[in-house]
């Protein structure tokens, strides 16, 4: 399946929107959750998030483990991030007192 549709021929694009008609009611009728193909399109049309996909998908296996370990285990609420002197960016987990707040001495960085 073509990634841009853009620089296709009309023809072609009109072939493409049917057999993605022809994919939508196969899901539905295969027993798909509708509401889950509602969510998928509503990411789609959320600024940015295909490129943000693409590229992790770009970033090699181990990385895409250890970034999606740290983004799942924990509060979101509580990573922090900052770029170094280097131009690296530091994800780190703003303390949390014992209610599972953030502390009010830290701050989440952006």
């Amino acid at each position: 399946m073509p990634r841009n549709p853009k620089h296709q021929q009309t023809t072609e694009v009109s072939e493409g929107e049917n057999g993605a008609g022809a994919l939508l009611a196969a899901l539905i009728d295969g027993g798909a959750d509708t509401s889950r193909l509602l969510e998928l399109y509503y990411w789609t049309r959320e600024p940015g998030i295909v490129e943000l996909i693409r590229t992790y998908l770009d970033l090699p296996e181990r990385t895409q483990r250890n970034l999606s370990t740290f983004l799942l285990n924990g509060r979101t609420a509580s990573i922090s991030s900052t770029f170094d002197q280097q131009g690296r960016l530091v994800l780190g987990r703003t303390p949390t007192d014992q209610n599972g707040a953030a502390s009010p001495d830290r701050h989440r960085q952006s």
